[in-house]
C-alpha cells in the first residue's frame, strides 16, 4: 500500500504543477512522461520512471511485475518525497 501511495504522491504533485504551468493535465499514470511535461531535471525524471511501474503492480498484484518488498517500498517512498519536493520549489 505504501508503495502505491508513493506513486500517487508523486502524480498528484506533478498533475497539480503541470496544472499551474498550463491551466489543464494530463490523464496518465506514466510519471516520466508527467516529468517530461513539466520540464523536470533528469534527477527528477530518473525517480519518475521508476515509480511509473509501481501504478500496475501495487495495484493488481496478480497482474505481474515487480514484488514490491521493504527495500523497494523504501526507495519509493524516497522517490516520491524528492519528486515532491522538487515540486513544492517550482509552485508559488
Amino acid at each position: 500500500m505504501s508503495a502505491f501511495n508513493a506513486e500517487q504522491a508523486a502524480e498528484f504533485a506533478l498533475k497539480a504543477l503541470q496544472l499551474q504551468l498550463t491551466g489543464s493535465f494530463s490523464r496518465t499514470h506514466d510519471l516520466a512522461l508527467l516529468a517530461g511535461a513539466v520540464s523536470a531535471p533528469p534527477r527528477i525524471v530518473k525517480p519518475a520512471s521508476l515509480l511509473s511501474q509501481v501504478y500496475v503492480a501495487a495495484r493488481y498484484p496478480d497482474v505481474g511485475g515487480p514484488r514490491i518488498s521493504r527495500l523497494r517500498a523504501e526507495a519509493y517512498l524516497d522517490s516520491a518525497r524528492r519528486i515532491v519536493r522538487w515540486v513544492r520549489r517550482q509552485l508559488p
